[in-house]
């Protein structure tokens, strides 16, 4: 009896470690983080297509702040890439990316219509978009959410490293 009861203890106990690691690994790290910068007049077909999403209503992104969309003069898309690595066991699933916006410069947060998936003991790269005014500092704080399991868990990683 004793002999079975010990084995039930250690059998318990691998199986409570098991569960303390999973839950200990399940997240994410930010391997880097750029921004890159891009005159809205360069790309015009991304701005046009931008502006007709919104005039029809078909445009699934946050509208941050009132802007005359006609000319892309005075504009430019910023673009947040993170470099992610996940370190559990499990996959990290529905990953989105949140620009925190600054009221004074931007204008748009462009959506992202599905999640991003990232499997165990992998690597990947998201990316968020920004249509900003001309001329401000780029450098912002974007916001990973993702789910382990079915629990949500966030990142807050400050991007200013322009490329």
């Amino acid at each position: 009896m004793k002999r079975l009861a010990a084995a039930l203890l250690v059998i318990v106990a691998l199986v409570g470690g098991a569960a303390l690691y999973l839950r200990l690994s399940a997240n994410l790290s930010a391997q880097g983080a750029y921004i890159e910068v891009h005159p809205a007049a360069g790309s015009l077909a991304v701005f046009d297509d931008l502006k007709a999403r919104l005039e029809d209503g078909s445009f699934t992104g946050e509208v941050v702040s009132d802007a005359d969309l006609g000319s892309p003069d005075g504009y430019e898309f910023l673009v947040y890439t993170v470099r992610l690595r996940n370190y559990g066991m499990l996959p990290a699933e529905w990953i989105r990316i949140e620009i925190a916006p600054e009221r004074e410069w931007d204008v748009i947060a462009l959506g992202e219509t599905r999640g991003f998936s990232l499997a165990a003991f992998s690597t990947g790269a998201l990316s968020g978009t920004m249509l900003a005014r001309s001329g401000g500092n780029p450098a912002r704080t974007v916001t990973i959410r993702y789910y382990v399991y079915g629990r949500m868990l966030t990142i807050d990683v400050p991007v200013v490293r322009v490329v």
